[in-house]
């Protein structure tokens, strides 16, 4: 019965934290925003939800900075990432596509490829074609490929760009 109410509280303090953390991140200057990214990164796993939740519900420009964070978490954060992608608009989509990218994960090429393949977005396409380059496996590198033999050059100039830039 004690350990269970420690582990409550454990719990309580850390989810505090996490809030605590998320306030800072969306709402501090650059550094102190990015400080409070980092730190949500060493949390790990605890504060998945939380961004996850706030990725869904927040405006475009926060999207990218919860999705730093989503990123710094690490690996655990790939399977939520993908929920979103596969679920989510075009608008909610991008930055969970660019933090896949980040995490480097191979869990994310099969989705990606599908995004690739069915987003009706440029923009949305373009990113996830950079997000394939960046994770290097050679069945999302054809599916690029292949990408940019239909839709010509001005795609693969927006895809490379968005590659580039990552």
């Amino acid at each position: 019965m004690q350990k269970t109410i420690e582990r409550r509280e454990v719990k309580e303090a850390e989810t505090g934290r996490v809030r605590e953390l998320m306030h800072v991140m969306l709402n501090a200057d650059t550094y102190t925003s990015l400080q409070a990214i980092s730190a949500l990164g060493a949390i790990g796993a605890p504060a998945i939800g939380p961004l996850v939740e706030t990725l869904l519900a927040v405006d475009s420009d926060a999207r990218w900075t919860v999705a730093m964070a989503l990123a710094r978490t690490g690996v655990e954060a790939v399977e939520p990432l993908i929920g979103v992608v596969l679920v989510a608009d075009d608008d909610i989509k991008n930055p969970a596509i660019w933090a896949l990218a980040e995490i480097g994960d191979p869990r994310a090429v099969e989705p990606l490829v599908g995004t690739l393949r069915t987003s009706q977005s440029e923009c949305c396409r373009a990113l996830t074609a950079a997000a394939l380059l960046k994770l290097g496996d050679p069945a999302g590198v054809a599916e690029v490929e292949r990408a940019f033999e239909q839709s010509g050059e001005a795609f693969t100039g927006l895809a490379m760009e968005a590659y580039e830039g990552t």
